[in-house]
């Protein structure tokens, strides 16, 4: 019996040194940390690339002034329904993979009496890099003056928001 009690305590005496041994070479190697991506203000891109048509009644003018303005001009309407169209494209020329939704234009019309102005942009309004879409523009008249000719200050904006592609 004490022969077993020696080996019985031996083995013990050796399973506690291997336990010890593997706790004290276990090395726990770790590594934490954070990482950041910014917005490249650079890489999101939406833009005017030309005015594709004119049609209608009345002298037209339309031009791009830069990427993100563009001007409207007509005139010599003369009689009730008499209307321009004027198409502009639009193009997401991002650097990035970012997405363009266009929102529904909102349009200033400072003379309503005189004048009808509808703007639409045409489908897709989401634009993938390198699409392009067109914001069609219309000027009606909706009375005729009599005497002093009627003039309206125009604005239509279409808000081009990034989305991730």
């Amino acid at each position: 019996m004490k022969k077993r009690v020696g080996i019985l305590g031996i083995l013990i005496a050796i399973l506690m040194m291997a336990i010890g041994y593997a706790a004290a070479t276990t090395i726990p190697l770790v590594i934490t940390g954070t990482g950041t991506v910014s917005e490249n203000p650079n890489g999101y891109e939406v833009k005017f690339m030309e005015v594709s048509n004119m049609t209608g009644d009345g002298t037209k003018n339309a031009t791009i002034i830069d990427d993100t303005h563009a001007t409207i001009n007509v005139s010599g309407l003369q009689k009730t329904g008499e209307k321009a169209s004027f198409t502009y494209i639009v193009k997401n020329t991002s650097s990035e993979a970012i997405n363009a939704i266009l929102s529904t234009p909102t349009i200033s019309n400072d003379n309503e009496t005189y004048f009808k102005v509808t703007a639409t942009v045409n489908s897709p309004t989401t634009l993938a890099v390198g699409e392009t879409t067109t914001i069609t523009v219309v000027v009606e008249a909706i009375k005729t003056p009599l005497g002093n000719d009627q003039t309206s200050n125009i604005t239509v904006t279409v808000n081009a928001s990034p989305v991730e592609a």
